[in-house]
């Protein structure tokens, strides 16, 4: 039987024809190709009251965080900055609800993007709110234009030997991110590195722990070998 892979809902709750003024929750086709190409079944999660995640839990083999809003600052210990974007701290709470069930059962967890982010603050790190609150001597563009197509490479990514076997030692990525790892838990590892010193992938510091958490996004460019490798490493936890 295909790993069943929750992948956590996110919600619009704007107001729009095409959903006839109802709320809708949803993830990106990307979410959905990604894990069928790698082999496992996609189960979409809806965001719920934390009482309701053990539940939803027992019934996946493993946990997918994709992206979507900034991270509630407050559950890294600091005040919202200007800078910051839309957030929801339902969402927030619900997924690191899951994410513990997961990390303490050692079931397989894969974070995109937001989802990296939040498995970092999840297990003790913090997190620029915005990109320009980064000191670099080199100066990479994480916020894609809204312009350009997610599946456009932007910049490139140093990857290390633990990720070199499916990535290569250079990888160009899309970037489609504001906020980035500040400070990394100390449970986790950098596995990908862009010029500006920002951390790209990450892996747990104990390798017997199965967890993969990449910050651009694979899954809208499975065109390219490597990203639906990403996911098919991803798949081997199992």
């Amino acid at each position: 039987m295909k790993p069943r892979i929750g992948i956590v809902g996110n919600m619009f709750t704007g107001d729009s024809t095409i959903f006839y003024h109802n709320h809708a929750t949803y993830t990106f086709q990307g979410n959905i190709d990604a894990i069928t190409k790698a082999g496992g079944l996609p189960v979409v999660i809806p965001i719920q009251s934390v009482e309701t995640a053990k539940d939803y839990f027992e019934n996946i083999d493993g946990l997918f965080l994709p992206g979507g809003q900034d991270v509630t600052p407050t559950l890294y210990g600091e005040e919202p900055d200007p800078l910051l974007k839309t957030t929801s701290l339902k969402r927030d709470e619900f997924e690191l609800a899951l994410f513990k069930l997961a990390w303490d059962s050692h079931k397989p967890i894969l974070g995109i993007c937001r989802g990296m982010q939040l498995i970092n603050v999840a297990l003790g790190g913090t997190l620029y709110q915005d990109q320009s609150l980064l000191t670099r001597s080199v100066i990479v563009e994480h916020d894609q234009a809204p312009e350009k197509l997610g599946n456009v490479a932007t910049h490139e990514v140093s990857v290390k030997p633990e990720l070199q076997d499916i990535l290569g030692k250079h990888l160009l990525v899309n970037s489609l991110h504001h906020q980035m790892v500040h400070t990394l838990a100390s449970a986790l590892k950098p596995l990908a590195l862009a010029e500006d010193g920002v951390v790209e992938a990450v892996a747990p510091s104990d390798p017997g722990r199965p967890l993969l958490g990449i910050q651009w996004h694979p899954e809208m460019m499975l065109d390219k070998p490597e990203m639906v490798a990403i996911f098919q490493k991803y798949m081997t936890f199992f």
